[in-house]
C-alpha cells in the first residue's frame, strides 16, 4: 500500500525542494526529527555504557591444543558452539539503559604467528569454566591454557615505518537466512572420506615466515532464537508463496504518522487524488511465485527452502568476521596469504544460497579509491586493528547469522586422520597439507 504520493505533493506545495521541505517541517516533521535525534543520542548513550562495562571486565586468551590422533569431525565442534549458547542472558530494562548491562561476546580466533598455527578462543574470565568444559566434552584429552593477546604484539598506528598491514572484513551476499554451505557436504558419498576444507588455509598459514602474521577471527554474540526463527519463516512464506504480513515498528509508526495525517489533509482537500480501494477478484493473493502452488516448485526451490528451514532448525549467533594480515615492509606479499584466504572462504559460497564476499567500500583495504587513498586506508587500518583487538561485535559491518553448523565448518580443529605418514614428513622443509604442527607446538 503506497503511503505517501511525494509526487502529487510537489505539486500541490510547488516544484521549490525547500518549500516542500519546510512544509513537511511545520506541518508535523519536525517530530521526525526530534525522534531522529532522541534515537541518536541514545545509541550513543548505550554505546557509552557499553564500553564502560566492557572496561571493567577482565578478558582472557585461552590456547587450544587438540591431541595428534583424535579423529573427531567438526560435527564436536558444532556441539561446542551449542554449549556456548549457554552464555546467552537478555538483560532487563534497567541493566540495558543505566547499568550497560550488555551481552558479552565470545570470539573464536586462528592466529599464525610466523608459522605458528594456534586455535584460540577470546572470552571474559567469568565463562572461562563454560569455554573449558565444553571442551573437554567433546576432546577430553585437549589441553588450555592462557596466554597474552597476540594482536598486541605489532604497532597499534599506521603508516608505520617497519610494518604494514591489510585486513577485511566478510559480509553476507544474501538475507542471512540464508545458509552457507556446510562440512556436510565436504563429504565424499562414495568412500565416505571427509575433505577438510580449513585444510587450504591453515596449510597457507603455515607457510609463513619471520615478520608474518595472519589472523582469522570470528566473533560472535549470543542472540534470542525467535527473532531469527521470525526472520526466517517469513522468508519461507514468501518463497512457497504466502501472503506475509509486514509489521511496522513503534518507531516507523511515529516517524510516519506525519506524513499520513499530511496525506489525509491533501486527499480531504481534493489536492492529490484519493486512491481507489483494490477490487475484489475472488483469487488469493499468492506472493512471489503468482498462482503457482507450492508443489508446483521446482526443485531448487524447494531445495532452497529446506535450507532455510534447516538453518532455523539449530542455534544461531550474531557473527562478524575478520581477517588480518600484518607483516614487516620488506617480507610482506599479500598475494601470499590474502588471496588464499578469500579462495578458502569461497568454498562455502553456493549461487542458490548463501555467499560471503569481502567488504572494501567502508571497512577493508581498497586500492580503487580515488581521493586521499593512502589517508583513507590507514584510516580503515587503524580502525580495523582496534576493533579486531578489542574484539568489537558493532565496530565496521553489522553482525549477521549464522547457526552452529555453519560455524563448525569456518572453525574446527584440524582433522588428524587425514595426516598421512609421506605427508608428516615433509613438514620440517615444506610444511605439507594439513600441517603437522598446527595445534601442538
Amino acid at each position: 500500500m503506497e503511503i505517501f504520493n511525494f509526487d502529487g505533493f510537489l505539486i500541490a506545495v510547488g516544484a521549490n525542494p525547500f518549500v516542500a521541505m519546510w512544509f513537511l517541517f511545520i506541518h508535523g516533521g519536525w517530530i521526525a526529527v526530534i525522534i531522529a535525534i532522541f534515537w541518536a543520542g541514545s545509541q550513543l548513550w548505550l554505546r557509552h555504557l557499553d564500553n564502560r562495562e566492557t572496561q571493567k571486565q577482565v578478558w582472557i586468551l585461552l590456547s587450544i591444543r587438540i591431541p595428534r590422533l583424535t579423529e573427531q569431525t567438526p560435527r564436536a565442534v558444532e556441539n561446542i558452539f551449542a554449549h556456548f549458547a549457554g552464555m546467552h542472558s537478555p538483560k532487563t530494562f534497567t541493566e540495558k539503559w543505566f547499568k550497560g548491562g550488555k551481552q558479552d561476546i565470545i570470539s573464536v580466533e586462528i592466529a599464525s604467528l610466523e608459522g605458528r598455527v594456534q586455535f584460540l578462543v577470546y572470552t571474559t574470565r567469568g565463562f572461562r569454566d563454560l569455554i573449558e568444559a565444553s571442551i573437554f566434552a567433546q576432546y577430553p584429552d585437549a589441553e588450555i591454557s592462557e596466554m597474552e593477546d597476540y594482536a598486541k604484539t605489532v604497532p597499534s598506528v599506521y603508516p608505520d615505518a617497519e610494518w604494514d598491514l591489510f585486513g577485511v572484513e566478510m559480509i553476507p551476499v544474501k538475507s542471512d537466512v540464508y545458509p552457507l554451505r556446510t562440512y556436510t557436504e565436504f563429504e565424499d558419498k562414495v568412500s565416505g572420506e571427509f575433505k577438510d576444507p580449513l585444510a587450504v588455509l591453515l596449510e597457507n598459514m603455515s607457510r609463513l615466515g619471520p615478520g608474518e602474521q595472519a589472523w582469522y577471527q570470528i566473533v560472535l554474540l549470543p542472540i534470542a532464537q525467535t527473532d531469527f526463527r521470525a526472520k526466517g519463516e517469513a522468508m519461507v512464506k514468501k518463497l512457497v508463496g504466502e501472503k506475509v504480513e509486514v509489521k511496522q515498528g513503534l518507531i516507523e509508526q511515529i516517524v510516519l504518522f506525519p506524513l499520513q495525517i499530511i496525506k489525509v489533509i491533501l486527499e480531504t482537500a481534493g489536492i492529490i487524488p484519493t486512491p481507489e480501494a483494490p477490487k475484489d477478484t475472488g483469487k488469493k493473493d499468492t506472493g512471489s511465485f503468482g498462482s503457482r502452488h507450492v508443489l508446483q516448485m521446482t526443485s531448487g526451490e524447494k531445495k532452497v527452502v529446506e535450507a532455510i528451514e534447516n538453518k532455523m532448525s539449530k542455534i544461531v549467533f550474531g557473527c562478524k568476521i575478520r581477517f588480518v594480515y600484518v607483516a614487516k615492509k620488506e617480507v610482506m606479499q599479500k598475494k601470499r596469504i590474502v588471496h588464499p584466504f578469500i579462495g578458502a572462504m569461497k568454498q562455502f559460497n553456493t549461487n542458490d544460497l548463501q555467499s560471503i564476499k569481502p567488504e572494501s567500500k567502508r571497512v577493508g583495504m581498497n586500492g580503487t579509491l580515488l581521493f586521499f587513498k593512502d589517508k583513507r586506508n590507514n584510516a580503515r587500518k587503524n580502525r580495523l586493528l582496534r576493533a579486531y583487538r578489542s574484539r568489537s561485535d558493532w565496530v565496521g559491518t553489522k553482525l549477521f547469522a549464522m547457526n552452529i553448523e555453519e560455524l563448525a565448518t569456518l572453525w574446527h580443529f584440524p582433522i588428524s586422520m587425514q595426516v598421512k605418514a609421506p605427508q608428516l614428513e615433509k613438514t620440517e622443509a615444506k610444511r605439507a597439507e594439513p600441517p603437522v604442527n598446527l595445534p601442538y607446538g
